[in-house]
């Protein structure tokens, strides 16, 4: 056997491990920019709207402690629940008029369901009368800052003392600017407007009305079941939706879309696999005077499966190491640097986010040690079958 032969051996053993390597590092990083893309879409929504959200599909609700009470009767998991009324308006500013959605919170709750305090990034959350928080996107359009005196405008809101009526003229309410908010969702940045509870209520509908509960769950808790017990046990005119409801559509495309791309980067795991079979069936093809002693000594078949599919192994062992490393790398690079930054406009985070997930690292691994197993069947099935008189005949 000629060193070039030897060499040549080992630049195709080598060139199989990179075309693993490279398959394990493709799944590895980009299903967790996935994972990560997804837990920070979850965690805006959740940061936003809470675990759960119940609301009213019809008129406000006049009760709303006793709604609360019985939340908490049927969902003993509960942790927090904050009312609020919500209406979709108008609002104008120096720069312009844009659509919206008002909020009206209660300052002493909000803050154990949601993360709406700490999204404050300039200014302050309201906590007089007639001041309103923008989102970060509503706030450069209409050109408000903090102390901007803004108008909200009601279109077609009566002056009925009862509540809201269909017809009459628009209500304007003049508000101040008290602070900018940014949850991270380009969504919630350029349509939100939040204020003091007690002040949309005293503008818009009775004082003690208001439309929507949001629920924090304790740690773990199924909000899907939690939302479907609200909804069963409430009836018309309540309605409940949990954080992956809210946003059904856009978690199903994730999802789908990381199913397609996990199909399509593991046939590079494949295709690499196919370079192991070359490289031991060039290997028996080299080596077959040798396998050939060596079974005439009394090596036997089993041993020689064994050798090759052992070999095999280790190519795609070291490579799906290599692979996961290099992989854990980049996407540490991306999450810790926010190197690649997203327009806020098209997308719903405004960052290219990163979260690994180990159990899915484990099964990338697995997967392709196993493709790689099923490609050293066959060349370790035929030098075992191989008589040492067939083997030293060739030669």
């Amino acid at each position: 056997m000629s060193k070039a032969s030897d060499g040549f051996l080992s630049f195709i053993a080598w060139v199989s491990v990179i075309g693993v390597a490279l398959g394990v590092l493709a799944l590895t990083s980009v299903t967790s920019v996935i994972n990560g893309f997804e837990g920070e879409l979850i965690r805006i929504i959740t940061g936003m709207n809470g675990d759960v959200v119940l609301y009213s599909r019809g008129e406000p609700i006049s009760e709303p402690n006793a709604v609360i009470e019985k939340v908490r009767t049927l969902v003993p998991q509960v942790d927090a629940v904050s009312a609020s009324f919500v209406s979709e308006m108008m609002i104008a500013g120096p720069s312009g008029v844009a659509g919206m959605v008002l909020e009206g919170v209660d300052r002493e709750t909000i803050g154990s369901v949601t993360t709406l305090p700490e999204r404050v990034i300039a200014g302050a959350f309201p906590v007089v009368q007639d001041e309103v928080m923008l989102g970060e996107a509503l706030a450069t359009r209409i050109g408000a800052v903090p102390g901007t005196n803004i108008k909200l405008i009601a279109p077609f809101l009566g002056e009925e003392e009862s509540g809201v009526s269909a017809g009459g003229e628009p209500k304007v309410i003049p508000v101040k600017v008290s602070g900018i908010f940014k949850m991270g969702m380009y969504d919630y940045d350029s349509k939100f407007v939040i204020a003091r509870l007690a002040d949309i209520q005293k503008h818009l509908i009775q004082p003690g009305r208001v439309t929507t509960f949001k629920v924090k769950l304790k740690r773990g808790v199924d909000s899907r079941a939690v939302s479907d017990r609200l909804r069963d046990s409430f009836g018309y005119p309540f309605n409940a939706k949990d954080w992956g409801q809210l946003n059904r559509n856009l978690f199903y495309a994730i999802e789908l879309e990381k199913a397609v791309i996990a199909i399509i980067l593991t046939v590079i795991v494949i295709v690499a696999a196919f370079n192991v079979v070359s490289t031991l069936m060039m290997m028996i093809h080299d080596k077959t005077r040798e396998i050939a002693i060596l079974k005439a000594m009394g090596f036997r078949r089993r041993s020689a499966f064994q050798l090759f599919c052992w070999t095999g192994m280790g190519i795609g062992a070291v490579g799906t190491l290599v692979g996961i490393v290099l992989g854990l790398c980049v996407a540490w690079g991306i999450g810790n640097s926010r190197l690649i930054e997203l327009p806020a406009e098209i997308y719903p985070v405004s960052y290219l986010p990163v979260l690994v997930r180990w159990t899915e690292v484990l099964v990338i691994g697995g997967v392709a040690l196993l493709v790689t197993f099923a490609a050293t069947l066959y060349p370790s099935w035929m030098v075992a079958r191989r008589e040492p008189l067939e083997g030293i005949r060739l030669e």
